[in-house]
């Protein structure tokens, strides 16, 4: 008995494969069947037809405060992760900060710095010139890595101090956030610059510092303001004279250039600050009392650090040129305590929390 074998083309498979009388659905047939799309999010907002046009420094963050988008309400009544200026979705669980009030947190400068800490920004890695870095003696190279394993020590305390508030300030206060981010990257920045100077001329890191300015830096708990009162007006002003001494001695192009621009980042951190304890004693209550008694405590830990003879003697020997000139370099230490405590003091007589007759005796011996 004999087979026949029909061949089948592609096509007809193809065929024989599909339902009887079906096929795919047309782009029209489809279009028929869906039902149209409510839209209803595209009205939900609180203002529309906003145009901005780009200034001389371009389009900034203050440019774009404008209707509604530019009201920065004195309490920020809600609990989300809403931006200011949007429409509320409702039925979002809220998130518990514990920042509401705007004098917790800001500073009408907070933009500005955030623009200019944009376009001012370093590269530890690239821009240095670290081959500018001679070969230095044992003693002023020791002395070097010291000051620089306490630099890069307090700038990490910034970054974690800074990290642990970021999250419980409101997002009605963005410019603040907004800075503040920068400030933890310049932060980061100096964490790194210092590390790398300790490390790169044939030195190391040096001695933990005492670190009980560090400590009530961190395990401040009284809010943002009083954080800032330790971070930036006390410890802050202290880093700032450290730098600026730090530049003016500086004997090779790649340390004057890490001090000269630590110093200019950091002169932004102080404007911040100085701005915001400002605007938290005119609009806090009982901020100016309550300042004044934070610095009476705080003066004191900084002074009993300030007793630690590590830090001074590795100035001394970095202003002197080495162990033989270290007592003469003691004259120059001297005198930048005496900067730091004087512009400390104008600071907070800046403040409207003059500290003159109550100043830590700790502190009030370098003047």
């Amino acid at each position: 008995m004999s087979e026949q074998t029909t061949r089948q083309t592609p096509a007809e498979k193809q065929d024989d494969a599909s339902p009887v009388g079906t096929g795919s659905p047309s782009p029209e047939d489809i279009a028929e069947s869906t039902p149209p799309p409510p839209l209803d999010w595209m009205d939900k907002t609180l203002q529309w037809g906003v145009r901005v046009k780009p200034g001389k420094k371009g389009l900034t963050v203050n440019s774009i405060n404008v209707g509604i988008y530019g009201e920065v309400p004195e309490y920020w009544e809600e609990q989300t992760r809403m931006p200011r200026g949007a429409y509320p979705a409702g039925g979002v669980p809220p998130i518990g900060y514990s920042l509401r009030y705007k004098y917790e947190m800001w500073a009408d400068n907070a933009a500005d710095l955030y623009e200019e800490a944009v376009q001012r920004r370093w590269i530890p890695a690239t821009d240095v010139p670290w081959e500018s870095i001679p070969p230095q003696p044992d003693d002023v190279q020791a002395a070097m890595c010291q000051l620089c394993t306490e630099l890069s020590q307090q700038a990490n305390v910034e970054i974690e101090s800074i990290g642990y508030w970021m999250p419980q300030m409101s997002y009605g206060y963005h410019e603040v956030k907004l800075y503040l981010a920068t400030e933890m990257m310049d932060a980061a920045r100096h964490c790194e610059v210092f590390r790398k100077r300790a490390l790169i001329n044939g030195g190391g890191l040096g001695l933990e510092s005492v670190g009980g300015v560090n400590r009530m830096i961190l395990e401040s708990r009284g809010g943002w303001s009083e954080t800032s009162l330790f971070l930036h007006l006390l410890r802050g002003t202290f880093t700032m004279t450290l730098y600026r001494y730090g530049e003016a001695f500086a004997t090779n192009p790649a340390d004057k250039f890490i001090f000269r621009h630590c110093l200019q980042d950091k002169a932004r951190h102080l404007a911040y600050g100085m701005a915001h304890l400002r605007y938290a004693i005119t609009h806090g209550p009982d901020k100016a009392l309550v300042f004044q008694r934070l610095l009476a405590v705080a003066e004191a830990v900084l002074a009993r650090d300030l007793n630690d003879p590590v830090l001074s003697e590795s100035l001394a020997v970095i202003f002197g040129g080495g162990l033989e000139g270290a007592k003469a370099g003691m004259g120059t230490v001297r005198r930048l305590m005496g900067d730091f405590v004087g512009q400390y003091l104008r600071y907070a007589e800046q403040l409207g929390i003059s500290r003159g007759d109550s100043l830590s005796g700790g502190l009030a011996k370098f003047l």
